[in-house]
């Protein structure tokens, strides 16, 4: 058994693909090559549009955060295509979840049927009932000893990935391109490195070295390559997850924070973050941020188009101001960051919420008046008040099998 990890933000493309909304018959009914097998929070008869409705709802209670989408396939082996039925499909794939941390959160497990080997498809919200981030911290290394811990717990075959290649078989180009990707893989599940220093002497141990490419006539770095035995490879061509922006937001995320703060690294350097409202930032506002100086960051979307930023040592908080804080004798409106830290709870493209907020009701706020609902009593009332509909009214029945 193996996983395959994918981060997005669309919610109707991620559940139109699970459940081939191209391939839907001539009269509208889904065709047969896949099967809702489980669901939480979503009627297991609901259409499409509800299904991608109830992902949006929690998605409106963090709409800062870009990639909300969870989407894991869970391969098992074509030899066990006779063990796996939907049940034990089933059960495996909920140990899954709970290992990995996805709980209290609406998702729907998919069967497909268009290949030899038993597959599905997990797609939830990584918004939870609660308007919290469901955490991706180390998920591929997690991963990985997850599916190994099932796949012995219920005595199944492990599918093959690249780190199983038995490069003594391959030739050439092929066989230098499988010695890149067990080097990165390595270094990629070493939480000790944190840095691309160490990322280069890691690799430069076996045999790889690192090559940036730059934009032209900048020192702004758009994407690298891996060289080994005169062969260059750009990392797309060795593996999708070592691209610059992902190995960037991983070293990062191995890099550890201080205890009492997500905004700020344990030996003191404050965590970076690359983009506010819309707006990304020029790389002298993230050194200047870094450094511990007030920020201005103009064109932003929502009720404040230009917004001041620092680091605050005394909360070890970022904090937002609506004018400058460090121009004398002003009264200065500030508040929290909405963002989990760029470097740790969310990825290092995310920024924080727009300051202010609006009119309309977040669900923190509709929780706080409704102390006495249950949370999920409380998440019910709150997409119906959405929606504007009553809680006694039905649902739109679809027939999806």
């Amino acid at each position: 058994m193996m996983a395959k990890i994918v981060k997005g933000n669309s919610f109707r493309n991620c559940v139109n693909y699970v459940t081939r909304a191209s391939k839907d018959n001539s009269d509208g009914t889904p065709s047969d090559e896949w099967k809702l097998i489980a669901c939480s929070d979503i009627l297991s008869c609901a259409d499409r549009e509800e299904i991608i409705s109830t992902f949006e709802d929690n998605r409106s209670m963090r709409p800062e955060i870009k990639k909300p989408v969870g989407h894991y396939s869970l391969d098992f082996h074509a030899n066990d295509k006779d063990k796996i039925s939907d049940r034990l499909m089933v059960e495996i794939a909920g140990k899954y979840m709970a290992a990995m941390g996805i709980k209290d959160t609406p998702y729907i497990i998919v069967r497909h049927f268009d290949k030899e080997h038993p597959h599905c498809h997990i797609v939830f919200s990584r918004v939870d009932d609660h308007a919290e981030i469901i955490s991706d911290r180390n998920d591929f290394a997690r991963n990985r000893k997850v599916c190994m811990d099932l796949t012995k717990e219920y005595g199944l075959h492990i599918a093959e990935d690249k780190s199983h290649t038995n490069t003594r078989r391959l030739k050439g180009t092929e066989k230098i391109r499988y010695e890149i990707f067990n080097a990165v893989n390595a270094a990629w599940h070493d939480s000790g490195i944190h840095t691309f220093e160490q990322l280069e002497a890691s690799l430069k141990a076996s045999g790889v070295e690192l090559e940036y490419k730059y934009r032209r006539g900048t020192e702004e770095i758009q994407g690298l390559s891996f060289i080994c035995k005169g062969k260059r490879f750009p990392a797309s061509k060795i593996d999708r997850r070592f691209s610059f922006s992902n190995l960037k937001a991983h070293l990062a995320r191995n890099k550890p924070l201080y205890p009492q703060s997500r905004w700020m690294y344990a030996d003191g350097t404050i965590v970076p973050f690359y983009k506010y409202a819309g707006v990304k930032l020029s790389s002298s506002q993230v050194r200047d941020y870094v450094a511990g100086n007030t920020i201005r960051v103009d064109g932003c979307q929502g009720e404040h188009p230009t917004v001041f930023i620092r680091f605050n040592p005394q909360t070890l908080k970022a904090e937002t101001f609506s004018s400058n804080p460090d121009t004398p004798k002003q009264t200065h409106e500030s508040s929290d960051f909405g963002l989990y830290g760029g470097a740790s709870h969310a990825p290092a493209d995310e920024g924080p919420c727009t300051v202010g907020g609006g009119d309309t009701e977040t669900w923190p706020e509709f929780r706080r008046r409704h102390p006495e609902m249950s949370p999920t009593q409380a998440l019910a009332a709150f997409r119906a008040k959405k929606r504007g509909q009553n809680l006694n009214g039905g649902f739109s029945m679809g027939g999806l099998h």
